[in-house]
C-alpha cells in the first residue's frame, strides 16, 4: 500500500468540507473542491489528474462538467454517495429517458440510508448501502435546558415543503406557549409568522442550538439520514422525525407531531422530563458513531483501490 491516498471530494458545499476534514489523516489525504471561481476550477483539474479516488456527495444519472472531466482524464474509480433529494430529482431524468450509461455502470454508486438505497435502485441504478452519518455526532449528552425550546431547520422558502415549514407555521400557531428556533432559512421574510418563532441564519454548526433545544423536530417530506437528526441525537435531545429510526418518535403528521410536542412540553413544565438516553445510546455505538463509519469508509475505498489494480 503506498503512502498516501489522495481523494477528491465534490458535490454538496456543506457536507463536503465537514467530510473531507474529517476523513483525512492515516494515509489518506480527503480535499473538497466546490463548483465555484476560475481559480478554484484550474487547482481541481490538477488535483483531478493526481487524486487516486474521485468521492461525490449527491447523486446523479447524467454526468455534468465535473463528471466529464473525470471521464475525460480517464477517471475510472469514482464513487457516488447518494444522500437525499438527489434522489428525488434523479426521478424526473430517469423517467424521460435521458440516464447516461457511463454514469450507470462505470461509478460506484452508494446510499446513505436504507430507504435512499430502495429509491435509488429504483431507478435502474446499482447501488449499496454505505450509511453517512454526521462527523459531529457528540460521545455524551449534554443536559436538557432550563426553557424548553423546539429546533427545526428550513434551507429556504423556494423548498420549504420539502423541509415541512407549513407544518412548523401550524405547530408553532397551535402551541403558543411552546418557543420555536428555526435556522438555516437564507430568504424571506415571511408573512405575518407566529410570535413564538425566533428565526437565525444558516451556521456552520448548530452544536450551541442543540444545547438549547429540548426537542429536534425534522418534518420533511423526504430525506436522506439526516445529520441534523444524528447530532441531536448524539446530544440527548427528544428528536421527531418523518422516518422510523431508532432513538426517535415517528411523525408524519403535524398533529402528530403537535400532541408529542405538547406532551413532551407537560412533561418538562411538571420537571418530569430527562434526556433521550435511548436515542444517545444508539447513536453513540455501531454503524452511525464517526470513528466506527469512517473506518467502514476508508474500507471500502480501499477495496476499489485495490480491485482496480
Amino acid at each position: 500500500m503506498q503512502s498516501r491516498r489522495r481523494v477528491l471530494v465534490h458535490g454538496l458545499t456543506y457536507f463536503g468540507e465537514v467530510f473531507s476534514d474529517f476523513m483525512s489523516g492515516d494515509g489518506w489525504e480527503f480535499v473538497y473542491y466546490p463548483d465555484s471561481g476560475v481559480a478554484n476550477l484550474v487547482a481541481m483539474g490538477n488535483a483531478l489528474r493526481r487524486c487516486d479516488l474521485v468521492y461525490q456527495i449527491g447523486g446523479r444519472v447524467t454526468v455534468g462538467k465535473f463528471l466529464s472531466a473525470a471521464r475525460l482524464l480517464r477517471k475510472d474509480r469514482i464513487v457516488m454517495h447518494w444522500v437525499g433529494s438527489d434522489a428525488l430529482e434523479a426521478q424526473s431524468v430517469v423517467s424521460s429517458g435521458r440516464c447516461e450509461p457511463w454514469v450507470l455502470n462505470s461509478i460506484d454508486h452508494w446510499a446513505d440510508s436504507t430507504w435512499i438505497l430502495k429509491e435509488v435502485r429504483a431507478l435502474g441504478v446499482g447501488c449499496k448501502y454505505v450509511p453517512l452519518p454526521s462527523p459531529r455526532v457528540s460521545n455524551s449528552c449534554t443536559p436538557l435546558p432550563d426553557e424548553f425550546k423546539v429546533l427545526v431547520y428550513v434551507p429556504s422558502v423556494e423548498c420549504s415543503e420539502l423541509y415541512g415549514l407549513d407544518k412548523i407555521l401550524e405547530a408553532a400557531r397551535t402551541l403558543p406557549d411552546v418557543r420555536f428556533e428555526l435556522v438555516g432559512l437564507r430568504d424571506g421574510p415571511l408573512e405575518s409568522p407566529p410570535e413564538n418563532i425566533r428565526f437565525h441564519e444558516r451556521v456552520p454548526d448548530l452544536f450551541e442550538y442543540y444545547k438549547q433545544a429540548t426537542v429536534v423536530w425534522r418534518p420533511t417530506r423526504h430525506d436522506g439520514l439526516s445529520w441534523m437528526v444524528c447530532e441531536a441525537l448524539g446530544h440527548g435531545r427528544h428528536v421527531l422525525w418523518s422516518y422510523p429510526f431508532p432513538g426517535c418518535t415517528l411523525v408524519r403528521s403535524t398533529s402528530e407531531a403537535i400532541a408529542e410536542i405538547r406532551n413532551l412540553h407537560q412533561l418538562h413544565c411538571a420537571q418530569k422530563l430527562n434526556v433521550n438516553c435511548e436515542g444517545a445510546a444508539f447513536i453513540s455505538t455501531g454503524d452511525f458513531f464517526p470513528a466506527n463509519f469512517k473506518r467502514n469508509i476508508l474500507c471500502h475505498l480501499e477495496k476499489i483501490l485495490v480491485s482496480s489494480q
